[in-house]
C-alpha cells in the first residue's frame, strides 16, 4: 500500500527535498517528488474501486530540473483549452424580452507548476476527456470540445471537486423565441473563483440578437453576484477584451450543415 491521496487544495503546496505527495481531484491522481533541483510528475485515472493509495509501478514520471528558487509547488484548477460547445440534456426556450441567468457544471484540469523567479506550468491533466465537435459551417467555425450537461436555472445545490460551475446571464434582445439547443461557451477569458465548496466563474453574459446574427458577449471581471465573497482562484487562459462579438446559440432547425465530429 502506497502513500494516501490527500483531496486536492488549490493554491500553493510547500515541497520540501526529499518529500512526496499525492493528491487526488474526482478520478485523477497526481503524483508529486522531490529530490534536490529536480521535481518528478505523474498522474493516472482511477479506476472503478481505487483510492489512489494503490502503487503503480507502471506510471511513466516526467522529470523537470528546476532553479533553487522554485522551492514551491502551485496546484491550480484550470478549464478546457478550447471552447465548449454545451449541448443540454433537456433543451428550453428563452421567449422575446425575456432575461435568464443560467448555471452549468464545466469539468476542470489539474495544472501543476512550480514557483519561483518565474511561473511555469510543469504538467495540466483533465478531470473529464471530451470529444472534439465543430461549431459553425464548414468553412466558418471553430473546433470545440463536446459536453452535454444539465442547464439550469438556480444554482447548483452540490458540485464535485473536479467541476466548476459557470454563470450565464442570457438576455432576448430579438423580437423571436430563442431555442436553446446549443451553447458555444468560449472559456479561455473566464476566471476562476473558490466559494465555499465549489469552484464558480464569472459570468458570462449574452445578449442574442436574432437568426444569423452574432451575439453580444460580455465578461464580467469580479465573481458572480450569487457569490460576491468568492476569492480568486485562477486566472483566465487567454487575456484578451472583455466584450466581443461570436456566434453563441444554434438551433438544429436553422443548421444548414449537420456537426462535424472529427475525434
Amino acid at each position: 500500500m502506497g502513500q494516501k491521496a490527500k483531496e486536492i487544495r488549490w493554491g500553493e503546496l510547500d515541497f520540501a527535498e526529499a518529500d512526496q505527495n499525492r493528491v487526488r481531484c474526482g478520478d485523477v491522481l497526481v503524483e508529486m517528488r522531490r529530490s534536490g533541483k529536480e521535481i518528478s510528475l505523474a498522474s493516472r485515472q482511477l479506476k472503478d474501486g481505487e483510492t489512489g493509495e494503490e502503487d503503480d509501478d507502471s506510471a511513466k514520471w516526467t522529470r523537470w530540473a528546476v532553479s533553487n528558487n522554485s522551492d514551491k509547488i502551485q496546484i491550480l484548477p484550470s478549464l478546457p483549452d478550447l471552447p465548449v460547445l454545451v449541448n443540454p440534456t433537456t433543451p428550453f426556450n428563452i421567449l422575446p424580452g425575456a432575461d435568464v441567468r443560467l448555471f452549468v457544471r464545466l469539468p476542470i484540469s489539474v495544472t501543476v507548476g512550480v514557483r519561483g523567479d518565474l511561473e511555469q506550468t510543469l504538467l495540466e491533466v483533465p478531470t473529464e476527456k471530451l470529444s472534439n465537435t465543430w461549431f459553425g459551417e464548414t468553412d466558418n467555425g471553430e473546433l470545440c470540445y463536446w459536453l452535454e450537461a444539465d442547464i439550469h436555472t438556480e444554482p447548483l445545490p452540490e458540485i464535485d471537486a473536479a467541476g466548476a460551475m459557470a454563470v450565464l446571464a442570457v438576455h432576448n434582445d430579438s423580437s423571436e423565441t430563442l431555442p436553446v439547443e446549443r451553447i458555444c461557451l468560449r472559456v479561455g477569458g473566464l476566471t476562476l473563483y473558490q466559494a465555499d465548496d465549489r469552484l464558480v466563474t464569472n459570468a458570462t453574459v449574452i445578449r442574442y440578437q436574432g437568426g444569423v446574427q452574432p451575439s453580444n458577449v460580455t465578461l464580467k471581471n469580479n465573481p458572480p453576484r450569487e457569490y460576491k465573497a468568492a476569492k480568486l482562484v485562477n486566472l483566465p487562459r487567454e487575456a484578451g477584451p472583455q466584450n466581443v462579438v461570436g456566434r453563441t446559440f444554434r438551433s438544429l432547425r436553422k443548421w444548414t450543415v449537420d456537426l462535424l465530429d472529427i475525434g
